[in-house]
């Protein structure tokens, strides 16, 4: 499915168990089984703060996101704004639309364009891993660099690893991301 822009000035829904909102502070902390929808993404976790004020959320506990690709993103924690453009999460797992998968130790997202994450590992392979072993390949990277403007994928000290055997190291890599 294509990519599609999440419009900032469609209604946002949320539910939630428990809902609690300081005026004073201006702080909406909604609890157990948080659901927050704009358009066709959908963030959701056990716990969301929103910071009226700064325009921030604070998400944790089984965070996941649904983005309008297809992409699903989950982490332990997640601190975005509220247009969901900028933020930065931990523990980042995520299953892509073609069935890839990807997992870094944390990530940040800049004006909705660009993705940077640390610790990568990257496969294609879903039914090539064997069971409790390495897939048949994936990528390992100290930085990924996403850019969905230039439509470019960049790794920084990356190794292709085989049947979980480091046969490959670069310190730059660059390939154009899927929609191209």
């Amino acid at each position: 499915r294509a990519a599609q822009k999440v419009k900032p000035d469609l209604p946002v829904l949320l539910k939630a168990d428990q809902l609690r909102h300081d005026r004073k502070t201006g702080i909406v902390v909604a609890r157990g089984h948080v659901e927050i929808a704009q358009g066709d993404r959908i963030l959701r976790a056990d716990t969301v703060s929103y910071n009226q004020k700064t325009n921030m959320l604070t998400a944790t506990g089984n965070v996941v996101l649904l983005e309008p690709s297809g992409d699903i993103t989950f982490a332990d924690y997640a601190e975005i704004t509220g247009d969901f453009k900028d933020g930065i999460v931990e523990n980042i797992r995520i299953l892509m639309s073609d069935d890839a998968r990807l997992a870094a130790v944390g990530g940040r997202r800049i004006d909705g364009n660009i993705t940077e994450m640390s610790k990568v590992v990257y496969s294609p392979c879903r039914a090539c891993i064997g069971p409790g072993g390495p897939p048949i390949w994936q990528l390992k990277a100290v930085k990924v660099v996403h850019n969905k403007i230039d439509k470019t994928i960049e790794y920084y000290d990356a190794f292709m690893e085989f049947a979980g055997i480091p046969v490959l190291y670069t310190p730059y890599l660059s390939h154009p991301d899927p929609t191209v």
